[in-house]
C-alpha cells in the first residue's frame, strides 16, 4: 500500500535558529523544543507560543513536565537550566564536564543528569542536588519511568542501573560493551539496555534479570518503546523498521525510503512514525503498513507522539510541525473498506458470469489492480488514487 501524500500540518513555529529536539506532553497539551537560537520554547496544543527563555548556548535537549507547569533543558556550554510556565528561569547549573544526557520527571519534581565527569546527578525543584552516583566512565544515557519514581541510567564501562527517585540502587546489570540507549516502562516492570556489541538489546526484569537478549547486524540507529514496555519498534541505518515483542520476536519488518534517522511509537503501540535521512517522516500502523508521509525541506531533527498517536509533532530546520492525524486516518480507513467492499461486488459479479453464459471461461482479470504498485483498484480504472496524482505530475 502507498503512504498517502495527503498530510500536512496543524501549524507550525518557526525560531532564530536549528531546532535539534522537541518534546510533545503524553496528552498533547504542550510541546517543548530546543533550539541554537541559545532559547528554550514551550507552546500550547494550538500553536500558541507561551515564551522563549535564552540560555547561554546553543540548546540541545528541552522537555516539559506533564503539565506544562516546569520545563528542563541544558545547552552545549554545559548548562542546565529549569523554567517555570511562565519562561522564569529558576536555577541553573553548570557541569564541569559535556552532558550526555537528561530527563525530566513527569511531575517536574527532578530532573537527572549524565555527563563526561562520570557523574549521575539528581536535581530538585529547587536546583539543589538530591542525590548524585559517580563511576569510572561517562554516564551515556538516562530515562524516568513514566510514573516517575523510577530512574534507569547506563555508563560508557558497560553497566545499566536502576534507582528509585530517592537514589536508592534497585539493580545494576554488567554488560560486554558500553551502553548506548537505557529505556523502561511506565512502573518500570520492563526496561531495555542497547549496548555497542553487536548492536545488543537486552530485555530487564524490575530485579534486573535478563528476560531477553538479541543481536542484529545492522546499525540500529533509534528505538521506542509502549508505555507498557511489551513492544519495541527499532530503527536501522539500512532503512529498515523493525516491530517486535518484548521478547524481541519480529512481529514484522518494513522498509522505508532512506536510513531511519529517528523513531517513535505511540504509547498504546496503535501508530509508528519514522523519520528518514530522505527528509520524510513515515506514519505506519501496528501492521507495518505506511498510511501516510510528509516531506520536509530538511533533516527532521525531533520527532514525538501523544500516548494515543492522535498527534505528532516533528522538528525539521528552524521549524516546529505539529500533525494532528485522526480524520486522515479516518479518511484512509473508509476508502480501504470501500475498495474491499466493491472489489467483493466485481468478484460476486465474476463469479455470476461464471455460471451463466461465460461458465468455462477463465475469470482473470475481472477484478482490477493498478498498473503501477499492483494495488486493487475498482473496475474500469487504471491507477489507484496515489499513482494517479503521480502520473498527472509526470513522476
Amino acid at each position: 500500500m502507498q503512504p498517502e501524500k495527503i498530510l500536512g500540518p496543524e501549524w507550525t513555529r518557526q525560531a532564530h535558529g536549528r531546532v535539534p529536539f522537541v518534546y510533545m506532553s503524553p496528552d498533547g497539551s504542550h510541546i517543548a523544543a530546543a533550539s541554537e537560537d541559545h532559547d528554550v520554547y514551550l507552546m500550547e496544543y494550538g500553536g500558541r507560543l507561551l515564551w522563549a527563555s535564552t540560555t547561554g548556548d546553543d540548546v540541545v535537549f528541552a522537555k516539559c513536565s506533564d503539565d506544562g507547569e516546569f520545563v528542563g533543558s541544558y545547552s552545549k556550554d554545559n548548562v542546565v537550566s529549569f523554567f517555570s510556565r511562565r519562561g522564569d528561569q529558576l536555577w541553573t547549573a553548570r557541569i564541569s564536564r559535556k552532558i550526555r544526557c537528561m530527563d525530566v520527571s513527569p511531575d517536574g519534581s527532578f530532573v537527572v543528569v549524565g555527563a563526561d565527569d562520570c557523574v549521575l546527578r539528581a536535581f530538585d525543584r529547587s536546583g539543589n542536588i538530591a542525590w548524585s552516583k559517580a563511576y569510572h566512565k561517562p554516564v551515556t544515557s538516562v530515562c524516568i519511568s513514566g510514573s516517575g519514581a523510577l530512574v534507569v541510567a547506563g555508563t560508557a564501562d558497560s553497566r545499566a542501573y536502576m534507582f528509585g527517585k530517592d537514589g536508592n540502587l534497585r539493580w545494576e546489570y554488567i554488560m560486554g560493551s558500553p551502553v548506548v540507549h537505557v529505556y523502561t516502562s511506565f512502573d518500570g516492570e520492563f526496561s531495555y539496555v542497547l549496548e555497542t556489541r553487536n548492536n545488543t538489546l537486552h530485555l530487564l526484569s524490575d530485579r534486573g534479570g535478563e528476560l531477553a537478549e538479541n543481536s542484529y547486524s545492522q546499525r540500529i540507529t533509534d528505538i521506542s518503546i509502549t508505555e507498557d514496555g511489551r513492544y519495541v519498534a527499532i530503527g536501522f541505518a539500512n532503512s529498515f523498521v523493525y516491530y517486535t515483542d518484548k521478547n524481541f520476536q519480529q512481529l514484522w519488518r518494513q522498509t522505508v525510503p532512506g536510513p531511519v534517522e529517528r523513531i517513535k511509537v505511540s504509547g498504546d503501540g496503535t501508530l509508528i512514525f519514522v523519520s528518514t535521512a530522505s527528509r520524510s517522516v513515515y506514519v505506519l500502523n501496528r501492521n507495518g503498513q505506511a498510511l501516510l508521509m510528509y516531506p520536509f525541506d530538511g533533516v527532521v531533527t525531533g520527532l514525538d507522539a501523544t500516548v494515543t498517536g492522535e498527534h505528532f509533532v516533528a522538528s525539521a530546520g528552524d521549524t516546529v510541525f505539529m500533525f494532528s492525524i485522526g480524520r486522515y486516518l479516518q479518511y484512509i480507513s473508509r476508502e480501504q473498506v470501500k475498495t474491499l467492499k466493491m472489489i467483493a461486488e466485481d468478484e460476486a459479479k465474476a463469479k455470476g458470469k461464471g455460471e451463466g453464459r461465460n461458465a468455462g471461461r477463465p475469470e482473470t482479470g475481472l477484478t482490477n489492480s493498478c498498473h503501477r504498485c499492483g494495488e486493487p483498484i475498482l473496475s474500469g480504472r487504471v491507477y489507484c488514487n496515489y499513482c494517479d496524482m503521480m502520473v498527472r505530475r509526470g513522476k
